[in-house]
């Protein structure tokens, strides 16, 4: 056959190919070496005169990056078969589902809030814990009254969103927080200034709340003084300390934040004995320049914390993979893995996006992300994700 003829039968075969692939996949020949993502076939030439690559790698080659090995993966994208959540855009306006047959009122401002009368108000505060009752009914602050907009069919006065905007840039983020932190049925109630949550089963007249929640956009400082005292002075109440960041895009990520004491199993390395100490490689132990430094009794912060943490029991390895300081080990490394990821304080991120890294980061190889902060003593900050309801 010329070289002619075989070309254009060639095309012939590859057109016909290329039509069953748009259907489903095939049952086709296993042939050692040539895969793509949606079936394996037999081998499939280009037609590219000394080009004469299997065809399946041209067309992972449009998808992908090559493999080490000289194959072509799929994409990223088309390895994901689920699609993207249903971002919320919470419009002004009331919907038709569920309204009720009589218009609810709207809320008329009063000094300390903005007022919604019985029996509306009633129902609201007796379900919801939504407002504080006084005579004739409850007094709302404003993300209540967003959150009864959206969630109770409480109508609002014409332009009274923007006027809340104007005076605060970041009500609509405060408002969206708020949101959030009673998505899954829990009592969110603000007082004097903080919002203070009991469980969807409780009620502020049933007993004492369970957290105190607040919120922050994500390009906010993370202070930590502000957080170790605030952590701090609720673990002298039993209250938990959450924290709801908004990003720019309005979506919400919460946070939950409590002082531990870190402890393991191991016996505290000393000048003398230290098997711990080290890896092993060309048949010898190789220190690092922490255990080093903790070894010759160098006086600075990084062998301070050392220290604190071997008469502990744990067992310190480099953090570098993670993004902090150590990995922090409760027993000898090849027993079991690293339950906290430790950073030191002049090494944690300024902002909250920065933490939201680090703890994405931490909790995708489980494990804890944990701050060690020096005032007159050793305090351990654990952050983690927390979602409502759970």
């Amino acid at each position: 056959m010329s070289e002619a003829h075989a070309y254009v039968e060639h095309e012939l075969q590859l057109k016909y190919l290329l039509e069953l692939r748009k259907m489903e996949p095939p049952i086709a020949p296993r042939v050692e070496g040539y895969q793509t993502n949606e079936a394996v076939y037999a081998p499939l030439w280009s037609s590219s005169p000394g080009n004469r690559q299997p065809l399946s790698s041209l067309n992972a080659m449009r998808e992908g990056e090559a493999h080490k090995t000289g194959h072509y993966g799929p994409s990223m994208a088309d390895g994901r078969k689920s699609k993207p959540r249903v971002r919320p855009t919470r419009p002004i306006g009331l919907s038709n589902d569920g309204a009720p047959s009589k218009p609810n009122p709207c809320p008329v401002k009063r000094n300390d809030g903005w007022f919604l009368p019985a029996p509306l108000s009633n129902r609201l505060y007796q379900k919801s814990a939504l407002g504080q009752p006084i005579d004739g009914g409850i007094i709302l602050t404003e993300e209540e009254v967003m959150f009864c907009h959206w969630h109770r069919h409480v109508p609002l006065a014409e332009n009274w969103v923007e006027e809340r905007i104007s005076k605060d840039p970041n009500f609509p983020y405060k408002s969206v927080a708020y949101d959030v932190v009673r998505s899954a049925g829990e009592k969110v109630v603000p007082i004097d200034g903080k919002w203070m949550r009991w469980s969807r089963e409780s009620h502020p007249n049933k007993g004492d709340a369970d957290a105190e929640v607040r919120w922050s956009r994500a390009k906010e400082e993370f202070s930590i003084d502000d957080i170790l005292k605030w952590v701090n002075d609720l673990s002298l109440t039993g209250l938990k300390g959450e924290i709801a960041i908004v990003d720019d895009e309005m979506d919400v990520t919460m946070y939950r934040i409590e002082l531990i004491e870190p402890s393991g199993n191991l016996s505290p390395a000393t000048l003398e004995h230290h098997p711990q100490l080290g890896v092993e490689h060309l048949s010898r132990k190789f220190l690092r320049q922490d255990e080093i430094d903790w070894l010759n009794g160098e006086e600075n912060p990084v062998s301070d914390l050392f220290g604190e943490l071997n008469s502990r029991g744990l067992l310190m390895r480099p953090g570098f993979k993670y993004g902090c300081r150590w990995r922090v080990y409760t027993t000898p490394v090849e027993d079991d893995h690293a339950p906290w990821l430790m950073q030191m304080e002049n090494d944690a991120p300024s902002n909250w996006e920065g933490v939201c890294l680090s703890v994405r980061l931490a909790e995708g190889v489980n494990k804890g992300w944990v701050i060690a902060v020096n005032r007159g003593g050793w305090r351990f900050l654990l952050i983690t994700r927390h979602l409502p309801g759970r």
